[in-house]
């Protein structure tokens, strides 16, 4: 990567990394030490921020045991109504526990410092965690018993793998013992991560080899199949091997191409940036001109106030969009983001909004496809590159070519840190610090150094994550051709994808690009055909 000729552009906040994007949208997130002085210096725009009001009234571990006791007393029963009725009361209680959880969350990310909110959000975490394991254990219970149809919907292979043979002896409370020491030994290991990256006097490579420990021990848990497949994923590890000779190949120099040209045609004497103001608003106004669906989703998102700008220095760098599952909403969240990034990380966001609008499956059955997910919001960025011209003015030439350097950089970044995680775990048992940092630093040896293995916390935090980035940007720019030649056709098809529920599990990922009218994105020919398409778009603009 051309770092000398966009350093001036990252210290400007006018180009990021995908390893800033949003978080695992599905998945708890764990808590951290700050580290502002090593996060990138993007300023901080003047916007509204709100109040989180939390809701009250979330269960103690002992009370949910107690809900989770009575479906078990139940299934011993003759009495499938009240069994019906046992498991309708635990996903809604599952359902108030997480929104509870995701308003701490709000409150904790909004003040990400303090130690009393983020002890808060830990218990809720925990309390949210071991419930649903308490809960998941209780319907592989009944899923053995004579209501075996009632629970074949609630339980997956992965449950039955974990609780279905474990003897007469293995009780509810063996289940939350093993429970509450799975969660202490996966904060104690994250604890000890953020732990070495808070670290001051550390360098960065001292920072690799020590953090390197930890994921080994982390990546121990998995191998080469359960590391996708906790993601109801519908393709392997070898199959996104196989991309790596095509991106590397043919993506990569379009990218240090579509760099030159962005710095070409930058405009450097802009100084309207009044479209970061008030994201959300701009999006109301021009998201009916897509659709009435999407006009709808954007009135509500504005009517109830359901996102969080914070712009003090407290805040988390960053975005995430979280379930609101007790009252059907969902809100987003963005801190610290630069006016030049607000418009777009907002519309991202605002795409996983939209999809969320849609689906209604209970918080403890979502089955967590973020490859859906991501196409849900990255593609909405391409489709809102319509406006453009009148949102940004004399800019949008160079906005548009930066949304396609930034989704780019999501195919390669995503794709190469995967490939680093998929081989780790295939040499897992012989792997060792020092091999680790080797392994990683040449899988990304594209980014100069810029990209360390101590930075990116998905590793960490989420295994198998990362290479979401990847495959949902590629299906993404299955629109691009046609967001320029035919924006009603990729309107069609973006509508179509953000009406499948990520969460459902109905749908796996190249199950729904075929649905949708999408390409099999995960193959030489398509990456081929998009770094042609990249080409003749950035010929556009080249100087």
């Amino acid at each position: 990567m051309k770092l000398s000729r966009i350093s001036a552009l990252l210290t400007a906040g006018a180009l990021t990394f995908s390893l800033l994007s949003c978080t695992d949208n599905n998945e708890p997130r764990q808590s951290r030490v700050r580290d502002s002085e090593r996060e990138f210096a993007i300023g901080h725009s003047a916007v509204t921020e709100y109040d989180t009001d939390i809701p009250t009234g979330c269960p103690d571990i002992d009370e949910a045991e107690g809900s989770v006791l009575q479906l078990i007393n139940d299934i011993n029963g003759v009495n499938e109504e009240s069994v019906s009725e046992d498991i309708s009361y635990l996903l809604s209680l599952y359902n108030n526990m997480y929104e509870v959880y995701a308003y701490k969350e709000l409150q904790f990310y909004a003040n990400y410092s303090d130690d009393d909110t983020e002890e808060e959000y830990n218990e809720l975490y925990r309390r949210l965690y071991v419930t649903g394991d308490m809960i998941r254990y209780a319907f592989v219970c009944g899923y053995n018993s004579d209501y075996q149809e009632l629970f074949r919907p609630l339980v997956t292979e992965d449950d039955l793998d974990l609780y279905g043979d474990l003897g007469e002896y293995y009780d509810l409370k063996l289940a939350r013992m093993e429970s509450e020491e799975s969660f202490d030994d996966m904060t104690e290991d994250l604890g000890e991560y953020y732990d070495i990256i808070a670290d001051d006097s550390l360098s960065d490579d001292e920072k690799d080899l020590e953090c390197a420990e930890i994921l080994i021990n982390i990546l121990k848990d998995y191998d080469t199949e359960n590391l996708y497949s906790q993601y109801d994923r519908d393709y392997t590890g070898e199959d996104i091997l196989a991309l790596g000779a095509p991106i590397r190949d043919e993506l990569i120099p379009v990218m240090d191409d579509l760099i030159d040209t962005y710095v070409d045609n930058y405009v450097w004497d802009d100084t309207d940036s009044s479209y970061g103001i008030a994201p959300f608003e701009t999006i109301r106004e021009y998201a009916p001109l897509l659709s009435e669906d999407i006009g709808r989703s954007a009135e509500i998102i504005c009517d109830k106030k359901l996102y969080r700008i914070c712009s003090n220095d407290d805040a988390f760098e960053g975005a995430f969009t979280e379930e609101l599952p007790a009252t059907g909403d969902a809100v987003v969240f963005i801190g610290s983001v630069s006016e030049d990034e607000m418009l777009s990380t907002a519309i991202h966001e605002f795409g996983h909004f939209h999809a969320s609008v849609h689906d209604d499956t209970p918080a403890y059955l979502a089955r967590n496809n973020l490859d859906i997910a991501e196409v849900q919001s990255q593609g909405l960025e391409l489709i809102f590159t319509r406006f453009y011209d009148d949102i940004y003015g004399k800019s949008g030439d160079s906005e548009r070519i930066m949304q396609a350097i930034d989704l780019l950089d999501a195919v390669i970044s995503g794709y190469l840190v995967g490939e680093f995680e998929y081989r780790a775990v295939k040499d897992i048992d012989s792997m060792t610090p020092e091999k680790l940092v080797e392994l990683f630093n040449e899988t990304v040896s594209y980014y100069e150094g810029a990209l360390k293995l101590n930075m990116v916390s998905h590793l960490f935090e989420s295994p198998g994550y990362y290479i979401s980035y990847s495959t949902s940007a590629l299906a993404a720019f299955d629109l691009f051709g046609d967001v320029a030649n035919a924006p009603d056709k990729a309107l069609e098809r973006y509508e179509k994808i953000s009406a499948i529920s990520c969460n459902s599990g109905e749908y796996k990922f190249r199950e729904a690009l075929s649905a949708c009218g999408f390409r099999d994105v995960l193959s030489r020919d398509y990456i081929t055909d998009l770094a042609q398409e990249l080409k003749e778009f950035n010929s556009k603009y080249s100087k």
